[in-house]
């Protein structure tokens, strides 16, 4: 049973926010925002968000926060997940509105993060932060929505292997799987345990390249790919 229509019913706006996220073994695990360029909360940082078209679905409207706000387009996402929905009357002082919020896992940016300074000040540019760089304290409740994000990743990677896959990339060392752990947890996981966990996993298996990545006559370290 459904209730019966109100003229005087005050619905809350639906939004979409989006937290991108990358991992590379040389800038580690990054998040993303963007420079707001409309009030509320002009020239501040913030998650890309959109309020989502009356006929569009909730993963459309993710992908179009990424385009339009940072410029991730769509074959830069690896990964996109729902992580939750956030609520309360003062997130939004325009009007009350819920946020669907979603992780995307996105293609590292070409050579590399580079310093959030010298990022332009228009136009839709992502700007991207280790998650505990500074007190960014974003607007709205864009904090909340990226500490749910990294737990979202943390309590499911190797769990969710989409998303794993997604982090490390196609081909991956043993260094870069406990560097990620290591990023998630902020506790450095033992060598062997790494080692015998990605030996035993059949969604893995040991990589020829290994042998081209040895380095000054030390042992080469293992590397890794996807069985599928």
């Amino acid at each position: 049973m459904t209730d019966a229509p109100s003229a005087t019913r005050d619905q809350p706006l639906i939004a979409i926010d989006v937290v991108p996220m990358s991992f590379t073994a040389s800038d580690g695990l990054r998040v993303a925002t963007a420079r707001r360029p409309y009030d509320p909360y002009a020239g501040l940082e913030a998650l890309p968000g959109v309020l989502l078209d009356g006929a569009e679905l909730l993963a459309d409207g993710a992908r179009r926060a990424l385009r339009t706000k940072t410029g991730i387009d769509a074959a830069a996402v690896r990964h996109l997940a729902q992580i939750g929905a956030f609520d309360g009357p003062d997130r939004d002082p325009r009007s009350a509105a819920i946020s669907v919020a979603f992780v995307a896992v996105a293609t590292p940016p070409a050579g590399g993060v580079a310093d959030p300074g010298t990022v332009p000040s228009t136009g839709p540019t992502a700007i991207w932060r280790r998650p505990d760089q500074g007190d960014q304290r974003l607007p709205f409740d864009h904090d909340a929505i990226i500490a749910a994000a990294l737990d979202h990743v943390r309590t499911r990677i190797w769990r969710d292997l989409p998303l794993t896959r997604a982090l490390l990339g196609e081909t991956f060392t043993t260094s870069d799987a406990a560097l990620l752990q290591a990023e998630l947890t902020g506790v450095t996981p033992d060598p062997g345990n790494t080692n015998r966990a990605l030996r035993t996993n059949p969604a893995l298996v040991r990589s020829d390249a290994a042998a081209t990545t040895a380095s000054r006559g030390g042992r080469p370290p293992a590397t890794w790919t996807w069985t599928d």
